[in-house]
């Protein structure tokens, strides 16, 4: 069965939660025929409704990077969640590129004053874990609770730190410290430079999140390891039947 576990921060703080969810969600069809990934039913509730449980006490402001059904998404959200200070970051369809373009663009939206916590619509975590450092979730196995996907980059620790992101030998097999996309940001400033001066180099539509924002930065400040082993990925038809078979708590599918 799957658990809540709405975080909170120690000190009180309050971030820019990022949730990117502006893809096609291709590899899901046809659940997202008509659809964005975000919306896709699990249990219950939707997964943005996972997602909003997880982060809303630490929010200060909840801003969606979306694109594919983006009126769908937006009305939902504003329709369920009217308290919450939701912000949206529209891109069209024809430019989608990627990660790290879509967070390019919610970044004009986040608050330079405050941390961010950036995350993907399709991981739905039931771990619990700090945001009082700078940190990046690596994929830990080891349960049954987990559905897992494929890792296209996996973390470098030494001495208890982040200190670097390399691209995975083997998508297919290995999972240990495959990097997530979960990233605590304590320094926004210093992401919005990274971000836009890379943009600014290598064109809008040319920017990668792993290798060109959160490597970049990771670089520049110590980060730790924020282990995860109860994560529901459901970026396929395969893993999305799992999530599912989670959320209702048979435990007959086991981890990718």
């Amino acid at each position: 069965m799957f658990e809540e576990g709405p975080l909170f921060s120690i000190k009180n703080d309050k971030f820019n939660v990022v949730v990117l969810a502006a893809g096609l969600g291709t590899r899901l069809k046809p659940e997202t025929d008509y659809i964005p990934k975000a919306l896709v039913q699990l249990g219950k509730e939707r997964a943005v409704d996972y997602i909003v449980k997880k982060y809303q006490y630490v929010a200060d402001r909840v801003i969606l990077a979306v694109g594919y059904c983006a009126d769908l998404l937006e009305n939902y959200c504003r329709g369920k969640y009217p308290t919450l200070n939701l912000q949206f970051s529209r891109e069209e369809v024809s430019d989608l590129a990627g990660p790290g373009t879509s967070l390019l663009y919610a970044l004009d939206s986040a608050s330079s004053r405050l941390p961010t916590v950036v995350t993907f619509c399709d991981y739905l975590l039931q771990d619990t874990f700090s945001l009082e450092q700078d940190a990046l979730g690596l994929c830990r196995p080891g349960t049954d609770a987990a559905v897992l996907g494929t890792y296209k980059t996996v973390g470098k620790v030494v001495h208890d730190a982040v200190t670097d992101l390399l691209p995975n030998p083997d998508m297919e097999e290995n999972r240990k410290d495959g990097f997530t996309g979960l990233f605590v940001c304590r320094e926004t400033k210093l992401l919005k430079a990274i971000t836009y001066g890379v943009a600014q180099e290598k064109g809008v539509r040319q920017v990668d999140y792993a290798f060109d924002v959160v490597r970049p930065y990771i670089h520049k400040v110590r980060s730790v390891p924020c282990y995860l082993s109860k994560i529901l990925e459901f970026g396929t038809e395969e893993t999305l039947a799992q999530a599912r078979s989670r959320i209702h708590g048979r435990d007959e599918v086991h981890p990718a």
